[in-house]
């Protein structure tokens, strides 16, 4: 009977030990550095990343915690962490500058990505990465916290994931782009730089539901920001600087909104659009492009509110084969070529002024990713409140005053290139279909020539080609004909 009972208690505490196992008590494995050498682990085992790497079977598996020491953690293969849930790489989580942890390894190979596929629950905070890069294929639920990457050819690469955020971190010197999002859905991108890159900052690619807030991308060697194919995708509170190309490119994609985001020094276009639906750019500065401020080609559903866009070398704003697009309350000033250039559109080339928008760019709360509820039905449609922005000034604020005297002020500071936390304001309404596009203003108020100023230069042109053609017929003959051949002509464009 004894035994029996002894019998019955062993198996229940091998069935207890079991279940907390399958439960997930989580392993801890500290990880001391390569360099220096003989640091002192606070607990066991205390192997390097690579002792671990070697013995992945054992080690990196789910419910494990790597606590990385202070110093310079050396790989030679990749760390690879696939079908397991629960696993986080630790270092300084502490330290509020960079991290004192350091994982380094050849910049050149592929292999040497720190690698997640089909893992759920991820985990990484506290590390700086040289050469390294993190690669996440299949995962779900992943957090990149203070996270530096200098110096791979891809910082981060994200491809079918869901839930990720990536928080906090630096993305630097990369051979290619800082960080690609391919088939991925719901994304945040917060408080994160990215400087000098081969390619792109940021690239989506055939993803869905993300928000870049708060990023400031500086030096680019392509577009700073790069989206492909996606849908419902915010960009607010952000800095693109120095791109090489366009400082945002927006390419058959739908439901975008950029929101209270400064774009300056781009190589080409500082917004571009081409076939994109549901476009809003609201309270958002464009500055010292290399062509266009803002390209809307092929597009539907796209509207341009309480921004700025200044220092363009060509145009502000390019609208051509677009229907529905909207200019609103907006500052067009110190181009290369007009201020807005409309071609094969159902739009004025005017900058609208409605009695009722509220240029308040105080309120975040009203950022929204669904920008096609800022596209009011229809408005004036006698011309009388429509205008282009004739405000050019040398000082440092900006402002709109509509015939309500609502004020959007924007300060434009040269030290501090970001802009002010803002969003513009305006009552929702039912989106407008795509498949009949509606006329907002009347087509006599449509520029279907060529602006004032261009038509004169013409002129001129067609002018001083006449009078060449007459010196040439008239060089050999008197003198006197040839004066009243000018003279008259003279007083005809006169």
């Amino acid at each position: 009977m004894s035994i029996t009972i002894c019998t019955l208690w062993l198996c229940l505490i091998l069935l207890v030990s079991s279940t907390g196992a399958a439960t997930g008590s989580q392993q801890v494995n500290y990880v001391t550095p390569t360099s220096p050498a003989g640091i002192s682990c606070p607990g066991q085992p205390c192997l390097t990343l690579d002792q671990y790497i070697t013995s992945s079977s054992t080690y990196i598996i789910s419910n494990s915690v790597f606590k990385l020491l202070p110093g310079i953690h050396h790989i030679t293969r990749s760390f690879v962490a696939r079908n397991i849930e629960c696993i986080t790489l630790e270092g300084d989580i502490e330290r509020k500058s960079n991290p004192q942890v350091q994982i380094s390894g050849s910049r050149y190979l592929w292999r040497y990505l720190l690698q997640f596929i089909d893992t759920v629950d991820v985990y990484i905070s506290g590390i700086e990465q040289k050469n390294v890069g993190i690669s996440l294929e299949g995962t779900e639920n992943v957090t990149l916290h203070r996270v530096v990457v200098d110096g791979p050819i891809t910082a981060v690469s994200l491809l079918n994931t869901i839930d990720t955020n990536i928080s906090c971190c630096s993305l630097k010197n990369t051979g290619w782009t800082a960080l690609t999002l391919r088939n991925t859905y719901n994304t945040s991108i917060s408080n994160t730089t990215v400087n000098n890159t081969g390619w792109n900052g940021f690239n989506l690619c055939n993803s869905s539901k993300t928000d870049i807030l708060h990023t400031l991308l500086n030096s680019t060697g392509w577009h700073g920001i790069e989206l492909r194919q996606t849908n419902s995708t915010l960009i607010s509170y952000s800095t693109v600087n120095s791109t090489g190309w366009n400082g945002i490119e927006i390419y058959n994609s739908s439901q975008t909104g950029i929101c209270s985001t400064f774009v300056n020094e781009t190589g080409w276009n500082g917004i571009e659009i081409r076939q994109a639906n549901f476009t809003v750019i609201s309270c958002s500065t464009v500055k010292s492009t290399g062509w266009y401020g803002i390209e809307i080609f092929n597009s539907s559903q796209t509207t341009v509110t309480c921004s700025l866009v200044d220092e363009t070398g060509w145009s502000g704003i390019e609208i051509s084969n677009s229907t529905q697009a909207r200019v609103i309350g907006t500052n067009i000033t110190n181009v290369g070529w007009s201020r807005l250039d409309c071609r094969y559109t159902d739009m004025p080339c005017t900058v609208e002024k409605p009695p009722n928008l509220n240029c308040n760019c105080n309120n975040k709360d009203t950022c929204s990713s669904e920008p096609q509820n800022l596209l009011p039905p229809q408005a004036p449609g006698s011309g009388d409140e429509t205008f282009i922005d004739d405000i050019v000034t040398d000082s440092k604020q900006v402002n709109i005053t509509t015939p309500t005297s609502s004020v959007y002020e924007r300060s434009q500071s040269s030290t501090n290139p970001t802009p002010m936390m803002s969003v513009i304001q305006v009552t929702p309404v039912p989106s407008v279909g795509i498949s009949s596009p509606i006329n907002y203003l009347s087509h006599r108020n449509v520029i279907l020539g060529v602006s004032g100023s261009v038509a004169t230069v013409m002129l001129a042109f067609i002018i001083v080609a006449i009078v060449a053609w007459i010196y040439r017929k008239n060089r050999h003959k008197g003198k006197s004909k040839m004066n009243m051949a000018l003279i008259t002509l003279t007083m005809f464009y006169d």
